[in-house]
Order: C-alpha cells, then structure tokens, then sequence
C-alpha cells in the first residue's frame, strides 16, 4: 500500500465520476473530510514557496527550518511600520497568510474543501495557452494522525478577518515544520504505519480546460468569486471571451 496513490482521469467528466468514487465510495461527498489543490502542472510535487526558494539558494539543509523562523521574524518586523493590525503581527498564522499573499517565502500550502474550487485554480492558469501536459487536482485525507504539529506538518483554518478572496475560496493551509522538501517527502515517513493512503492525485489533461472552466462557471465558480476585486472581474472578461470564442 502507497502513502500516495495516482489517479488518471481521461476526461474532465471523468475527474468528476474518479474524484468522487476514489474518496467515499458508494457513500456522499462529505466535505471536510479531504482538502483539495489544484496544481497547473502534474509533475509538479507539494513544495511550497519558502522550500523552493530554499532549493534554488542551494542552502545548507541544516537552516532549512531555521531560516523559514527568520523570514518571519524579519517580516513582522518590517510590517509594524506598515499600519498593520497589532493582532497580526503578533499571530504567527496570521502573519504568514498575509506574508504569502504579498510574496514572502513561506511554508503554507493553500488549500480549499472543495475540489472544485481546486480544479478551478489546476486550469485558470491555462487561460489563452495552448498547453499539452496534465495538471492535478490533489486530495488530502485530512482526518489521518499524521497531520500533527508534532509530527512535522500542521493543517490550519485561518480566520478570513476581511480576506473576502480567503472565504470565497474556502482557504485552508498546511505548514510544514520539519526538514522535509515537500509534502510527499513528509509523508513517506509513515508508509510503515499508515493503513489507508494519505494523499490522493486526480491527474487531468490540460487540454480538457475549456471542458472545466465552462463547467465550473456554471456552477459559479470563475474568477470573480475566487479573486472578488477588479482584478477577478478583468480575469472573468478573458474567460467569457475565450469560451465564447471557441470552435
């Protein structure tokens, strides 16, 4: 038995079937049960911003955790100046969040409860590309004892506060505490211990993009719900031209 299990879905209708019997079976959607990300491209592993910056310094790994507290650190400093909220600056979560919202490195992985959010954010990114590949839609068994602060990655629920975007996405994060590169690398750990497969992978072709995002802005999720401002709506007029103008 895998830590990880692969799923190939052939057509975005596929995903749909594969997402939902791969989790619960015969049983219903139970959400907030997994948590789910969508990632432009399947070869892409479960690293966040912070690990690949660390990676591309070529650092000595024994500052991996380390320097990740001292970005921080520096941060919450440097922001104190900036008029933001004393109860920020004094949250670690808090702070990371909205560190990784204006580009500082960090080891938070977005996540959403909804898969279809998820797969929203898997294919947005193909808008106007012709791109050949996969992308992927990952689920995380979010009730396994393996997430754990202790053990060396932690699932959080961040207060929205005003981050319109951070509810309508139905945000959620994982932090990783530990030496570890990615997420696959952290959960290798328990292989021996685990009865059930931690992480799940919906693989899709990034050529069944128009497929996806003309489904899912039927349901309402587009980029004026995820991305709520101006920038959603000038994202939301390209949308409607691409699709309208398909052959």
């Amino acid at each position: 038995m895998s830590e990880i299990v692969s799923i190939d879905c052939v057509t975005w209708q596929d995903f749909k079937v594969q997402i939902l019997t791969e989790l619960f079976g015969d049983r219903v959607f139970k959400r907030g049960a997994f948590l789910f990300r969508g990632q432009g491209d399947a070869d892409w592993s479960l690293t966040s911003s912070y690990d690949r910056w660390f990676e591309c310094r070529g650092l000595d790994e024994k500052y991996r955790v380390d320097y990740a507290s001292e970005l921080l650190k520096n941060f919450q400093e440097e922001i104190q100046t900036a008029g933001v909220d004393e109860i920020v600056r004094e949250d670690e979560v808090l702070s990371l969040a909205l560190g990784q919202h204006y580009g500082l490195p960090t080891r938070l992985l977005d996540w959403t409860e909804s898969p279809y959010v998820a797969a929203f954010f898997a294919f947005v990114g193909l808008l106007d590309l012709e791109k050949e590949g996969d992308v992927a839609v990952w689920a995380l068994d979010k009730e396994s004892f393996v997430w754990s602060k202790e053990r060396g990655v932690e699932l959080l629920s961040v207060p929205a506060h005003s981050n319109v975007r951070l509810r309508n996405q139905e945000g959620k994060f994982s932090i990783c505490r530990g030496p570890f590169r990615s997420l696959e690398d952290y959960v290798a750990n328990f292989l021996k211990m685990l009865k059930t497969p931690v992480l799940f992978k919906f693989v899709i072709p990034a050529s069944e993009g128009s497929h996806a995002l003309a489904d899912l802005d039927a349901m309402g999720i587009n980029p004026l719900r995820c991305y709520p401002d101006l920038t959603g709506a000038a994202a939301a007029a390209r949308l409607r031209h691409w699709l309208f103008n398909l052959d």
